[in-house]
């Protein structure tokens, strides 16, 4: 059937009327917009028992999930008028905005959660999110209108947004449309978000809701159908390098000659579309309100209006960008940085997120050797974008490729405020062993992903315990754009060299040595390092594994570019990791007292075990 445009009209007009009510909202878009009733599509195999709707929940549920964005649309609307009290509270039986709690009252539990959210939420930026997308007009008087052509855009987007989330519906793809996003003819898209994208680009007559907007719209709602391959959390967190995390973002805005109005479009899509996630759409946005960290969601609203200037400058620049704005608005971290450590102080600002792990990150930074303060600020201003470098700072040696190291807001966030200057003398080790594994590259405009999945949530000294008990911190290249830091038996080394992997041996041990950076300030109130275990002798700095020889650098400040080029299974390698593990033995005699402090008696006399084995050869 077609668009019902005299519902549909009423409701993009009369959205932010004062007697204009959920009710009379819901009856108009439920008669405008025929998609809504393709929710209720049953297949065959979902007749004879089977699941129906990719997201694994009913169809009922997943139409609910679509008014609970309908209503959200609603709800931040009105903002000014009852928005803000529909949005935190829901609605009473007679569907009318639930007040708030009374002074009188002290709320508890999920009204609790709810007062908090409606007294704290940041609801003008919200607005202007709605102003940034054209879907409202700011005037002078500062009092907004409604944009309904856009208002309707918005509301068809959300009505068919989901329907490919039936399985039924899924399209194949034609011969005429072959390799359509990977997909190839004959294939079913399975990923709703794809397959809906191939309906409006190749049947798009089977949406009416769709066909009924003016060319223009079109094009904007097709563009939040676009794979951008954006993370949020990575720029919130100020977790990846610009190149990966705008670049996909980009190419698409370029592709389509897409304006700022239409990434804030999205935006606003991406935030109703969240904010209906909940199956229960008469009780307010129960997934932002109530399951979602304020601070995350206050994260995402402030970064929309960076983003939105990704239409017409550069990946860095809007990067940037979100790392002066966060500095400013904090309020609390002074003047802003300036100088080649800019940009590493301003990004791990951000990857700590709230004020107790901020404040004393600047002076641990400024406490580091020099070493790691230039691997850092290096490292950390690495863009992976050709001819992009931030303003603040440029790295001296140009080139890449540049480092997103997976999870660090989680670990900088772990080990800070009780051992800030720890937590960035550990990162540098990341960033300073990465480097030994992808060399330089004037020509690398890549990023390379390194995951640190296993000590993300470890404290300082169960970092350390692990060459106490015969084990280490490896760092090993899996391909060209992926490594990831690993906790093995030192005498794994050998079979890694087998499997080919380049590997480095990374040094977060305590350690008396000033070549290793400011990790040899690095110490634990329950544990005095003994005097042999400073170094392990003979530990390899850096093995690059070639399928037939590597490359084995001995230690010491003597012996810094020395190196012997021997075959992978050759009897140096058997050497060092025997030698690996006479010193494992020995620092474990003399530390199991903190090793016991640190990770229990049980697993001590376990490790005990581990570290008295004999190496294999």
């Amino acid at each position: 059937s077609n668009t019902n445009m005299e519902f549909a009209l009423r409701a993009a007009s009369k959205i932010r009327d004062p007697h204009y009510s959920l009710s009379k909202f819901y009856d108009d878009v439920t008669r405008a917009f025929p998609e809504l009733t393709l929710y209720m599509v049953i297949s065959d195999e979902a007749k004879a028992g089977g699941s129906d709707v990719s997201s694994g929940v009913t169809p009922a549920a997943e139409y609910r999930r679509t008014i609970g964005a309908m209503f959200a649309v609603y709800w931040l609307m009105r903002i000014g008028i009852d928005g803000e009290l529909g949005f935190s509270f829901g609605v009473d039986e007679h569907w009318a905005p639930r007040p708030p709690c009374p002074p009188t009252i002290t709320p508890s539990g999920a009204q609790l959660k709810r007062q908090t959210f409606y007294e704290k939420q940041e609801w003008r930026k919200l607005q202007d999110l709605l102003v940034d997308a054209q879907m409202l007009h700011r005037k002078e008087d500062d009092e907004v209108e409604v944009d309904i052509e856009r208002t309707l855009a918005l509301l068809a987007l959300t009505a068919f947004h989901d329907v490919m989330k039936v399985e039924a519906l899924l399209p194949r793809v034609l011969e005429d449309h072959h390799d359509f996003c990977g997909f190839k003819a004959g294939d079913v898209i399975n990923d709703h978000d794809i397959a809906l994208g191939y309906v409006l680009e190749h049947f798009s007559d089977t949406l009416p809701s769709f066909v009924a907007l003016p060319a223009h719209q079109q094009k904007s709602v097709r563009f939040t159908q676009a794979k951008m391959g954006f993370n949020h959390g990575w720029l919130v967190q100020a977790e990846a390098p610009p190149s990966a995390l705008f670049g996909k973002f980009k190419q698409v805005i370029l592709k389509d000659t897409v304006v700022a109005a239409d990434v804030a479009f999205y935006f606003v899509h991406w935030l109703t579309d969240l904010a209906g996630a909940e199956p229960s759409p008469l009780e307010g946005s129960e997934k932002f309100v109530l399951k979602f960290p304020m601070v995350v969601l206050a994260s995402f609203i402030k970064s929309f209006s960076v983003i939105n200037e990704l239409a017409h400058k550069t990946e860095t620049e809007v990067m940037e960008d979100y790392l002066v704005s966060y500095w400013d608005e904090a309020g609390f971290l002074g003047p802003m940085p300036v100088g080649s450590e800019a940009i590493a102080v301003m990004r791990l600002i951000v990857q700590a997120q709230t004020a107790d792990k901020q404040v004393p990150i600047p002076n641990a930074f400024r406490g580091l050797s020099q070493e790691d303060k230039q691997v850092l600020s290096e490292e950390m201003a690495r863009t992976g974008a050709a001819n992009q470098d931030y303003n603040r700072s440029t790295p001296k040696t140009p080139g890449g490729p540049a480092f997103l190291i997976y999870y660090s807001p989680a670990f900088v966030r772990k080990l800070t405020p009780d051992s800030t200057e720890n937590a960035l003398a550990l990162l540098a080790e990341v960033y300073r062993r990465a480097r030994r594994l992808w060399p330089l590259d004037p020509n690398a405009n890549t990023t390379v992903t390194v995951r640190i999945d296993q000590i993300k949530e470890l404290t300082l000294q169960e970092i350390q315990a692990v060459y106490a008990v015969g084990d280490s911190w490896l760092l090993s290249r899996r391909n060209d754009l992926e490594a990831v830091v690993e906790r093995h038996p030192l005498d794994y080394m050998g079979e890694l060299l087998k499997q080919g992997y380049d590997t480095t041996v990374l040094k977060f041990y305590d350690s008396s040595k000033k070549a290793y950076g400011s990790m040899n300030r690095a110490t634990s109130a329950n544990r005095t390092p003994p005097s042999d275990s400073a170094s392990p002798p003979g530990v390899a700095r850096t093995i690059a594994a070639a399928p037939s020889q590597t490359s084995v650098a001995t230690n010491g400040p003597a012996e810094e570019t020395s190196e012997v080029q021997v075959h992978a299974r050759g009897p140096i390698v058997i050497e060092t990791v025997s030698k690996l593990n006479t010193w494992a033995r020995r620092t474990h005699a003399s530390s199991m007292a903190a090793v016991t402090a640190t990770v229990g008696p049980k697993t001590a006399g376990a490790a005990g075990e581990a570290a008295t084995k004999a190496p294999s050869a």
